[in-house]
């Protein structure tokens, strides 16, 4: 595939001092930065992992209750083993 690009002097002065640094073609510069903000952007980071877990082993769930239960779950809760 061929690309044509326009690049500002600061963009075009940093893609040639990447090929010298890193002996690299501008084919090979765009195919890095692609792979490394496709890799960004599609993985799932640490908290978006754990959290899938927790919800698949049903460590995580849900109720429809009050939408005031932090100020009144001693009303909602079962008691009778406390006796």
């Amino acid at each position: 595939m061929k690309i044509t690009a326009e690049l500002d002097t600061q963009h075009l002065e940093k893609l040639q001092m990447l090929e010298k640094i890193l002996k690299k073609s501008t084919s090979e510069l765009i195919a890095l930065a692609i792979d490394e903000v496709f890799s960004k952007n599609t993985a799932k980071t640490e908290g978006q992992n754990a959290y899938e877990l927790m919800q698949q082993s049903g460590f995580i769930a849900s109720v429809e209750m009050d939408e005031n239960l932090s100020e009144n779950y001693k009303e909602h809760l079962d008691w009778s083993h406390k006796i």
